[in-house]
């Protein structure tokens, strides 16, 4: 069936005019994807902030104190209810009377004390609306988390629902309604609406991907599927630049919300032009539907209609084994190369997306102006996007993903150990800010690289599965990633991004233990993966950073 398929997709086109124009209106809806997954890092962020108390400032004021010092007192009252002096904190101020008294006000549970953000007088976040700092601040790591727990049940969910009913009403599901739960979230009055809220919306969010990603891949044959999925990302590095750009000139998240929720009403006309995948409707025997599509594709890329290679398709269609196998989470642990692969593959997907989404929210709290640098920080990332077909191409996958790893690691635990020291000059700050950004760099070469890797390291029958599983786990990531920020402000700030090193560090140094598959027919079954030339190599492990005519003598 495949085979007589893959012939078929080629004579409608290889790829042709439509399948071109598909794959960029389906790119598109990346854009809201990529906002609300990373969109933490403004609505998250949390400003310069002072505690202090109304009723003593008041007092304050009524005895001409200014910037908190005491003007000259030489003439004023004995009176020793005058206060002389105050130290204001982030989450506790404090109060000296003339009589010698230490008073304290704390902000948080059970305080009396206020709050003072020093902010752009523009920007409100979640964290000045609703004070989620001293007691409270944790809640705004927890909104991110609640989130991409989300994300992680929408992947489990969506997956299933898509390969029964089809890839394209879940896309258009997953595509109109985050725009109502997109205008709740910009009207929510509380945290709680807010973060229940943000967890439906990061269900949604991860079907809209999923049923887009898989859209795409099966308008191509498999020779361009990596070439679609670097495409995919180079339309997600475009997102995070754009969101700075936003959040910049809206500044207040309540009309950032709805920047990013409401422009999804122009895809509207997607409901006629998205047809279903050509794929899907084989594979279920929806065949009138599918030669209808057929017709349409022949129509618009101006080509013949293909009716010997449809005519194939059909009688296998009609004489398919009905008793085929079902594979299911066991088989990849079933053989010793497969689980192997697997448990490492696992990891690194892990690895990655705590690396990524760690290191991207982390951007907005480094020195510099939070807007510029996660604008620059999107830029690298775009520019690692561009270039991951040329380095895979001359270099293979396992060396570029190992040597992404590596720079990544570097990068992260070099800004980190700038940072360490309680207080640092300018110039440190600056510097440990580039080396972050830097680190988006290999960030982005990982993200890309390890898809087309990992779908090359499993065989045909449990890709799909393989892809799966690891995908949850960079859910996961996600899920942690926030928890993991919360470091710098219960201990020191230059955790995180020691921490983000040491975990990429293990992702390069596994990354070694895996095969090339640059140059080896990709495997149809399990079989096929035990005796497969990347097997073979995967046995007899060769360095790395060898020369590239062993690297081919290897994989020949």
């Amino acid at each position: 069936m495949r085979l007589r398929l893959e012939e078929l997709l080629f004579q409608l086109g290889n790829p042709g005019r439509y399948q071109k124009v598909i794959f960029l209106l389906l790119a598109l809806n990346y854009l809201p994807v990529v906002f609300n997954h990373v969109i933490m890092a403004f609505f998250g962020s949390t400003p310069k902030h002072q505690c202090y108390s109304e009723s003593y400032e008041s007092m304050l004021d009524s005895h001409q104190m200014t910037n908190g010092n005491l003007s000259d007192n030489s003439n004023m009252t004995t009176d020793p209810s005058i206060i002389v002096d105050k130290r204001l904190k982030e989450c506790r101020a404090e109060y000296l009377f003339k009589s010698g008294q230490n008073v304290s006000v704390v902000c948080g549970v059970g305080g009396a004390g206020k709050l003072k953000y020093y902010q752009e007088p523009r920007e409100t976040t979640i964290v000045t609306e609703w004070n989620l700092v001293c007691d409270f601040k944790y809640l705004s790591s927890l909104a991110t988390t609640i989130y991409f727990c989300g994300v992680m049940f929408g992947g489990m969910l969506f997956g299933h629902i898509a390969d029964k009913f089809g890839r394209r009403p879940v896309m258009l599901l997953t595509l109109y309604m985050p725009i109502f739960v997109g205008v709740g979230i910009a009207f929510a009055p509380w945290y709680s609406l807010f973060v229940a809220l943000r967890f439906i919306q990061g269900v949604l969010m991860q079907g809209l991907q999923t049923s887009t990603y898989t859209l795409a891949m099966e308008l191509f044959l498999p020779k361009y599927r990596s070439h679609a999925g670097v495409l995919l990302e180079c339309f997600w590095g475009f997102g995070v630049m754009l969101l700075p750009a936003l959040a910049y000139l809206i500044q207040d998240w309540r009309y950032i919300q709805l920047a990013v929720s409401l422009p999804s009403l122009l895809a509207l006309g997607y409901i006629c032009i998205m047809p279903e995948s050509l794929r899907w409707l084989i594979m279920m025997g929806k065949v009138d539907e599918a030669e209808a599509l057929i017709t349409k594709i022949a129509e618009k890329n101006k080509l013949p209609y293909p009716h010997e290679s449809w005519e194939d398709v059909k009688l296998q269609l009609g004489t398919r084994d009905a008793d085929t196998k079902q594979y299911s989470f066991i088989d990849l642990m079933r053989t010793p190369v497969l689980r192997k692969r697997s448990l490492i593959l696992f990891y690194l997907w892990f690895a990655t997306s705590i690396g990524y989404y760690g290191l991207t929210w982390k951007l907005t709290k480094l020195a510099g102006n939070k807007y510029l640098n996660f604008f620059i920080g999107g830029a690298v990332e775009f520019v690692a996007y561009v270039l991951v077909l040329p380095v895979t191409k001359r270099f293979g996958r396992r060396r570029p993903l190992c040597f992404y790893f590596l720079l990544a690691a570097a990068t992260c635990i070099t800004a980190g150990g700038l940072m360490f020291q309680p207080y640092t000059s300018n110039e440190v700050s600056w510097a440990a800010t580039a080396f972050a950004i830097a680190g988006k760099f290999g960030m982005g070469g990982i993200f890309c690289v390890i898809f087309m890797y990992t779908s090359e390291l499993y065989p045909t029958v449990i890709r799909n599965i393989g892809m799966g599983n690891c995908a949850l786990w960079t859910r996961l990531g996600g899920v942690i990633a926030p928890q993991i920020l919360l470091i710098d402000q219960f201990a020191n700030k230059a955790g995180p991004l020691v921490l983000f090193g040491v975990v990429t560090l293990l992702g390069g140094l596994l990354t070694m233990l895996l095969p090339e598959t640059q140059g080896c027919k990709l495997p149809d079954t399990v079989e096929d993966v035990e005796k497969s030339c990347s097997s073979i190599a995967e046995e007899q492990f060769t360095p790395i950073f060898k020369d590239k005519d062993n690297m081919e003598m290897t994989n020949a």
